[in-house]
């Protein structure tokens, strides 16, 4: 209705619906349709002011840079006294991999002003702009964070054109929803009443950080980490399984905020060299507890038979939608594992120690 001109790109997702989108709405232009590279100029009072370059995917799996065809057959640029502004969607500085793999030095060879990136949700165009590039290059990013893994700043991007042709990038805070992790140490704590004090202060002074910053959400979705050690560990470890402060929430300088999840990174309040000199289970249990920390031969046979038990799940064909993100971490890599035995051996260490100190008692 104001008469915005729309340019798209398609990526892997949208092979089929931009296609049959561009043919039925006027003022939608899909750029490079096909997998061949093509130009738009953007114009203001009828002259170019700046050209977007942009190829789309023709088909869901791309395996070759679609740059090298680009910088093999370059186009003719519109003007030599505008900006040329990239548009790619594409796996930056990956290794391989089915969504048309590029390269940076691919991107800089191009020679254009600045490369906005689709593909990976979590923006990064910033971090080239605040290095003062020449020819800032990054991901914009999806507008609002699409899963609690997609934390920090989302929203769009505005793009200003000096009368020289100089480009200056900003990104827009309007994203109604932004994810965050953030960290409570339950040091010293006494009371399991009051952790969920705890996380709501470390809550309440993010949000006017936030606020300071001018990015303050309508909504602030929080995963909080519990670090350190208190007498409490069991009682804490108890309420985090069970859930019992995820429906925390409370409004804050506006923003309403929630706990999505509490994950349990908290250490043992137990002097574990003390208790591996003993020769009970809780003993056999700390020495291959320390093992771990200290990554020495016994931690490494520890996570060799690991592997073997948990490598026949971990390769189910139910999970190999993860193993194709490009964040995909290997689940029988040795932190993975060792993360796994040591978060499993802090609880039945604990019981195992307050099962020996309730026995002594009696």
């Amino acid at each position: 209705q104001a008469g915005i001109q729309v340019i798209a790109i398609s990526g892997n997702h949208d092979v089929v619906a931009l296609p049959r989108l561009a043919a039925l709405i006027d003022g939608f232009d899909l750029l490079g349709a096909g997998g061949q590279w093509e130009s738009r100029a953007i114009l203001k009072n009828q002259q170019p002011v700046a050209e977007i370059v942009g190829w789309s995917f023709g088909e869901r799996f791309v395996r070759q840079s679609p740059l090298a065809q680009l910088l093999a057959a370059p186009l003719e640029p519109i003007s030599s006294t505008i900006p040329r502004i990239g548009l790619l969607h594409a796996d930056l500085d990956a290794s391989g991999g089915h969504y048309a793999p590029i390269r940076q030095v691919e991107l800089d060879n191009t020679g254009y002003d600045a490369w906005l990136l689709g593909h990976i949700h979590k923006p990064s165009l910033q971090n080239s702009v605040e290095s003062g590039d020449t020819a800032p290059s990054g991901y914009l990013g999806s507008l609002v964070g699409l899963d609690p893994s997609e934390t920090g700043l989302h929203g769009p991007w505005l793009i200003k054109v000096s009368g020289h042709g100089d480009l200056r990038l900003e990104q827009v805070p309007l994203a109604p929803l932004r994810w965050e992790r953030l960290s409570v140490s339950v040091d010293g704590l006494e009371n399991v009443e009051d952790v969920p004090d705890k996380l709501l202060a470390e809550a309440e002074k993010f949000v006017h950080q936030l606020n300071q910053s001018g990015t303050a959400p309508r909504a602030l979705g929080l995963r909080m980490r519990l670090e350190g050690a208190s007498r409490q560990y069991e009682e804490i470890r108890q309420q985090v399984a069970a859930g019992d402060w995820n429906m925390l929430g409370r409004v804050i300088d506006d923003t309403w905020v929630f706990f999505n999840k509490i994950i349990d990174s908290m250490e043992l309040h137990l002097e574990l060299t003390e208790i591996a000199t003993g020769d009970d289970p809780a003993a056999l249990l700390a020495r291959r507890f320390l093992s771990l920390q200290l990554n020495d031969d016994q931690s490494a046979a520890l996570l060799e038979e690991a592997r073997a038990k948990l490598g026949t799940i971990a390769r189910d064909d139910q999970w190999s939608p993860l193993r194709d993100r490009r964040s995909a971490i290997d689940p029988l890599s040795d932190d993975a594992l060792r993360e796994i035995l040591l978060q499993a051996g802090k609880a039945a260490l604990h019981a195992m120690v307050s099962d020996n100190a309730e026995q002594e008692r009696s």
